[in-house]
């Protein structure tokens, strides 16, 4: 019976080394896993946010001016040069209607310039309203880029975590049907 007791022994023996070394490889991929988690949580934690490029943007086209300026500068034009032949009209001894003519002549001119000044505001209103739509439409698109990439970040991470969490879960479950295994042969 020595000898079978020294069998026993022999197989108690192995059967506890290969149990060890199923719980070492249990362990060590447990540690594994807590350390990738760690790691992810870490990378998740510590990265850049995804900002709008086009969130500070303003419409450059609302601050347009109009050419005050050039508009009065071509009233006192017209006013000198009107002066100037009234001045004329008078040293010759020109009759009241040739006064009215220039009178009229004066009206006109000033209509022209209120029309430019007319014109100029309602081209600068149509660039602002054609301003702000081009900046809605930017800043829009920069919402849906910012939402499509914090989107595709997140699946990735959530992805490659779950598929890490897998393969440590895989490498657990064949260290204990490893177990169950050398179990039922004993």
């Amino acid at each position: 019976m020595g000898c079978n007791d020294n069998q026993d022994q022999a197989l108690e023996d192995q059967r506890l080394e290969e149990k060890q070394a199923l719980d070492d490889r249990i362990n060590k991929s447990n540690k594994a896993k807590r350390i990738k988690q760690k790691q992810l949580d870490n990378l998740l934690k510590n990265r850049q946010a995804i900002v709008n490029p086009y969130a500070g943007m303003t419409n450059e086209m609302a601050n347009l001016g109009v050419a005050n300026k050039a508009a009065e500068f071509q009233a006192e034009q017209s006013d000198m040069a009107l002066a100037s032949t009234l001045d004329a009209m008078r040293s010759s001894g020109a009759s009241a209607g040739g006064a009215t003519a220039l009178a009229q002549a004066a009206l006109q001119s000033k209509k022209g310039i209120a029309a430019s000044l007319q014109q100029q505001e309602a081209s600068n209103q149509k660039a602002a309203a054609a301003g702000a739509q081009d900046l809605a439409k930017m800043k829009a698109s920069g919402e849906t880029i910012a939402f499509n990439a914090q989107e595709a970040r997140e699946n990735a991470d959530i992805n490659r975590a779950s598929n890490q969490i897998d393969q440590y879960n895989q490498q657990i479950e064949n260290a204990y049907d490893a177990y169950t295994t050398a179990d039922l042969a004993n």
